[in-house]
Parts: structure tokens; sequence; C-alpha cells
């Protein structure tokens, strides 16, 4: 039920000049309650549409689930698309890269997502992104950062919170929210998101220890610690674990602009 896998190189394109080409509409799901809720706006909107998960494999499991509940419950196929030279891995890119993130933010989502996401778009498609009413900033930096997409943004057009995303998915939709929101996370991220805080590495800790474990052993093998003070790095294997709050220091969803490098 969770339709076609495609796999794509870094730097294949789907772009094509032939105008006998039908536009499309490409809703970008990302597992996340938000995206299922545009998903499920935009096929009311326009009916026809092709729902696009770029996989990266660090995300739960659950999220596997997640889709074929969604498509059962509401008919939509999901259609998932996967970086064939990472694997879907964020640590192939890290280690492949040599960094984890920088000034400019973190390679695996320009490279998993959005690099992905450029390979299979089309000139004439119109994309729709599950960015609620709170996160017009992110929207906005969207926009600006692509000023070759016709996006559509159902959550803001509709006033939709991420709050209500979840009321929407559990109790109108009647499908399980995927397992880190439940775990008490405020997103769908990997398991062990480079942009979180202290205090979500430490609820990480707690919760997957051996993905915590992973990435500590990561940040010694590139000499980079995801964490900071005011001191300079700090290690997630020297990481006190009473600090940090783990609401504080979550990172945002992550979507299409994280990395915003061109």
């Amino acid at each position: 039920p969770r339709g076609e896998t495609t796999t794509r190189k870094h730097g294949d394109q789907c772009m094509t000049s032939d105008s006998r080409v039908q536009p499309r509409v490409v809703s970008w799901f990302s597992c996340g309650a938000a995206s299922a809720v545009a998903t499920v706006l935009a096929a009311i909107k326009y009916g026809d549409i092709e729902a696009v998960y770029c996989r990266v494999v660090d995300e739960h499991e659950d999220n596997l689930r997640f889709i074929d509940d969604f498509t059962r419950v509401t008919g939509i196929a999901v259609k998932t698309i996967v970086n064939e030279q990472h694997q879907g891995s964020i640590y192939s890119v890290f280690n492949k890269r040599g960094y984890i993130k920088d000034q400019y933010g973190a390679p695996c989502t320009m490279i998993l997502k959005k690099d992905m996401r450029k390979a299979y778009q089309r000139p004439t498609d119109t994309q729709v992104f599950g960015y609620t009413m709170d996160e017009r900033d992110r929207a906005d930096s969207f926009i600006d950062a692509n000023n070759d997409v016709n996006e559509d943004f159902p959550l803001i057009d509709n006033r939709i919170d991420k709050q209500f995303c979840y009321r929407l998915v559990r109790d109108t939709l009647g499908i399980e929210l995927p397992v880190m929101y439940r775990l008490g996370y405020g997103n769908n991220n990997c398991i062990g998101c480079v942009k979180g805080g202290m205090g979500y590495w430490n609820k990480i800790r707690v919760d997957f220890p051996d993905r915590f474990k992973k990435m500590a052993q990561l940040e010694r093998r590139l000499n980079f610690a995801v964490c900071k003070d005011r001191k300079g790095m700090v290690f997630l294997d020297s990481l006190d674990p009473k600090r940090g709050n783990p609401v504080k220091d979550a990172p945002a969803d992550c979507g299409f602009t994280c990395e915003m490098r061109k």
C-alpha cells in the first residue's frame, strides 16, 4: 500500500521539456502529522495528487506503519523515493562530507531531502508543503530560497497549527500518531537529529541509547560536537545527563529549509 519506491542518485533529474506532460500536484509527505493533514487537504482541493516521501532510514521504523495506515484510511498512496548514493542514511552523508553541520545547516537535509525533491520536481508542478500557521517564517524562508517553485501551504491558508494536526490525525482520521510523538517528541525527525540541543540529546540517551552512542562515536571520529556551550563544544560522551531541557532544546521539524546552501 505504500506504492512505488524509486531510488535516485544525487544529481539525477526528472525535469522535462515535453509540453505534453500534464501538470502534477505533488504533496511532500514526511510522516509527520502536519504533512499528513496537508496531503488530505490537497487531495480535497485538487483531486488527483501525488504524495511523495523522501525516505531517511534513520527515522523511526514506525513511520512505515504510519504510511500504511494513512493509505488504508485515506486511499492516498504514498510514493517513496530514496537517495541511493547514501542509502538514505544521514551517517553516510556525514562520513562522506566529513562534517555534521556548519553555519549553513545540516547537509543531511540538503542531500537526502532537498536535492531529492529538486530531482523529482517538474517546472509545471504545484508542490504542497505541510508548514503550519505557527511556521510562517519557515514557509517564507522556503519561498525566498525557491523562487522556481509553485508552492501551496494549505495549513497556513486554513490557519491550522501543529496541535490541531495531531488531533485531526488521531481523532478525525483515527490513525495512531507515529511513535516519536507518543514518546513526547515535538517532531518526527531522525532518531537523534543533529539540530537538537543538550536536553533533547539527553532524552535520546534514555529512549534510544544505541542511537545516542552511535552519534557520540561519530562526533569523536569527525572531531565535531552537535552541542555547544559558552566554553565551546560539548561532546555527547561527556554530556552531563542532567543538562538541558528536552522541550526547549528540541529541534524544529526537518523539512526543506534546514540546509540553505544553494
